[in-house]
């Protein structure tokens, strides 16, 4: 039963309220001014990727948009062949720190 427990919490998806409580934690913000930066942050990063701006966090990752090409797909209902529309995706490459952060030692 406490392995499951100790799995569960490993597995955790940390959402915006979480991130905003712990920021307010670590910068000694109250809880709504720290959710005010984090959302502030996000509309920053949204609106640099808009105008086809490279976001780049050193020590995290980067965030670009690229595009991607036109393929050949398959509909799963009836097995028929499909043209999946080439279209500009957000695409996140992790910093060598934060990928050296989560390797498991």
């Amino acid at each position: 039963m406490a392995e499951d427990k100790t799995e569960q919490a490993a597995g955790q998806t940390v959402g915006r309220q979480e991130l905003s409580k712990r920021i307010a934690k670590q910068a000694k913000l109250s809880q709504k001014q720290a959710s005010e930066v984090l959302e502030a942050t996000l509309t920053a990063i949204r609106e640099a990727l808009q105008n086809g701006d490279e976001v780049r966090l050193v020590g995290f990752g980067s965030f670009k948009v690229r595009q991607s090409a036109a393929r050949k797909g398959v509909n799963p209902r009836d097995r028929k062949p499909i043209e999946v529309p080439a279209k500009e995706r957000v695409r996140f490459f992790p910093g060598k720190e934060l990928s050296e952060a989560v390797l498991k030692k």
